[in-house]
């Protein structure tokens, strides 16, 4: 049966409802959703205008202005629903504290990258870095923010070379020539005996009990807050191939003094979310970057907040206020061989 058309049918020698008609749902829609849990508000629908209550022409339109605001909750119900199932608009947490809890109970929902022999493990990231050139017709030194994308193939095993690959997007800031930035996919090949020397293997050393990792880093640090920080920051850099680890880090995270949150922040992929910071005492801000839905570790930056001066090698560089460097995750995945490296490729032995 075509619904659909038994409803025309019904409905035929029915002249279409006006402003006036539909009023009453409209109040009566109102009314519902204000309403709170429980027996909806009592109302009555669709009288028109002139009309005795009980009278065939009065019930058709009450059947009629009914079925028209129940349809309405009912969409109103259903877009609700999609957006609480769906990740609708969620408000900011209060504080900094608020959201490193989120983005600790996120992280504790991930798995840890564990490969297995021959494997290795392959991260992908987005950054932003500041270089400075001297101007060649001799005038101040030039400054220029270079985003690149760089990836790393570390082996779980030792003795086994890892491969750090970098290759240049676009740069910003003082016109400089293109060849200054621009090389390339740029290979570097790394190898050493020391275990320390790789992200991966130097993470398998930090427990992930809350407690355990407090103690390791306050061991580092002093307990001083700006050096637990700045080991912190380094170390949920890399643990996002053991978000185990990023889980404790962020709880320790929220318990130091100093972080504030930072409503609107943009990762050096162009990403907007919710970040924590804490200023750095030297006109620079530090921030780790979530998703503002899921609370997923975005990346990290520094911001600066007055402008700056910089020495280099060419001069004195002014930094101004606002510059931004950091870095972004893309990818964490484990893979089952290096891809081919270039035959140009740099080769660096670390000695222990």
């Amino acid at each position: 049966m075509d619904e659909m058309a038994e409803l025309d049918r019904l409905w035929a020698d029915t002249p279409e409802a006006t402003e006036r008609d539909l009023a009453a749902a409209r109040v009566a829609l109102l009314a519902r959703a204000a309403a709170p849990p429980g027996r909806p508000p009592r109302t009555r629908l669709g009288t028109r205008l002139g009309a005795r209550p009980g009278t065939p022409k009065t019930r058709r339109y009450a059947f009629r202005t009914a079925a028209v605001g129940l349809l309405a909750t009912a969409l109103t119900a259903a877009i609700i629903a999609g957006q609480v199932v769906l990740g609708g608009p969620a408000a900011t947490p209060a504080n900094a504290q608020a959201v490193l809890e989120r983005a600790a109970r996120a992280a504790a929902d991930q798995r840890d990258l564990v490969p297995g022999p021959g494997q290795y493990v392959h991260t992908k990231r987005r950054t932003q870095d500041p270089r400075y050139t001297r101007d060649p017709s001799g005038g101040p030194v030039l400054g220029y923010l270079v985003t690149a994308v760089e990836e790393r193939w570390e082996p779980a095993d030792s003795g086994k070379q890892w491969l750090l690959r970098e290759r240049a997007e676009s740069a910003t800031g003082d016109p400089v020539p293109r060849w200054l930035w621009d090389r390339g996919a740029e290979d570097t090949l790394y190898e050493s005996s020391c275990p320390g020397q790789r992200a991966y293997v130097r993470l398998g050393a930090w427990p992930t009990g809350v407690e355990a990792v407090r103690a390791k880093l306050a061991a580092q640090t002093g307990r001083d807050p700006a050096r637990m920080w700045a080991e912190l920051q380094q170390l949920v850099a890399e643990s996002v191939v053991r978000p185990s680890l990023s889980a404790a880090l962020f709880q320790v995270a929220s318990e130091l003094k100093g972080i504030r949150l930072i409503g609107d922040a943009v990762d050096a992929a162009g990403r907007p979310g919710v970040a924590v910071a804490m200023d750095e005492g030297d006109g620079r801000r530090s921030e780790l970057i979530f998703d503002r839905r899921t609370y997923h570790y975005l990346g990290e930056r520094t911001v600066n907040t007055r402008d700056i001066q910089v020495k280099t090698p060419d001069g004195v560089y002014t930094s101004r206020k606002g510059t931004a460097t950091g870095t972004a995750v893309l990818a964490a995945d484990l893979v089952t061989a290096l891809p081919e490296v270039s035959p140009k490729a740099s080769r660096l032995r670390i000695p222990c």
